[in-house]
């Protein structure tokens, strides 16, 4: 007898600081072509993304069921100070009622030593967690990346879920490599730079 197994994956997609505003259209759009969680970038190096609170709530009027940020940190700025004013932020406009995550995804933008690094994340984390606590913080990022940031040997930053990119376009978990103390990723980036209902996104799974 053929036995078929079927995996119910949850579709997420994540939008950038560069997509600008997404109407009320694009959002309704996408929940019509399944999609439950939206990832929206409330800050880009030093700036602050100014659509991402209309944009959370276009998200929760389409019916999106969880709506997530995620902060691209700058090192010129304090690192406690820069995460703090953004989901503050966000606190205060009434949209933080999901997670925020911590994308690390470009190695030109750290300082030149490992340690330097780790000591700049495990701070950020640490004053994410403060505020929001641990279960609604997570990372962003691939083996590669970190590994050129932080080195092989630094798993401080496991305690945290993980999202990581890879994009074979699978729903499916079996291409993850260790890294970092995580031995299982929480969410997968499997399609990325895709138009879809009028903006650009990238698509992910859990």
């Amino acid at each position: 007898m053929l036995s078929v197994v079927f995996t119910l994956a949850t579709l997420g997609f994540d939008v950038s600081y560069y997509q600008g505003a997404v109407s009320q259209d694009t959002f309704n759009c996408l929940v019509n072509n399944g999609y439950k969680l939206a990832i929206i970038q409330a800050q880009m190096g030093s700036t602050f993304n100014n659509n991402a609170i209309s944009d959370y709530f276009r998200a929760k009027a389409a019916g999106i069921q969880q709506v997530d940020f995620y902060i691209y940190p700058t090192t010129s700025k304090d690192a406690r100070g820069q995460v703090s004013d953004t989901i503050h932020r966000l606190i205060n406009e009434g949209v933080m009622d999901g997670m925020v995550w911590l994308d690390i995804e470009s190695s030109d933008l750290f300082f030149d030593y490992w340690y330097t690094n780790q000591w700049f994340i495990a701070t950020i984390l640490d004053e994410m967690s403060n505020i929001l606590g641990a279960n609604r913080v997570g990372v962003y990022s691939s083996k590669k990346t970190w590994i050129s940031i932080v080195g092989e040997e630094w798993d401080e930053a496991s305690a945290h879920q993980l999202w990581y990119p890879r994009y074979d376009n699978l729903q499916s978990f079996d291409d993850f490599k260790n890294f970092g103390g995580w031995n299982a990723p929480s969410m997968k980036q499997y399609q990325g730079d895709q138009n879809e209902c009028g903006t650009a996104l990238n698509r992910n799974f859990y």
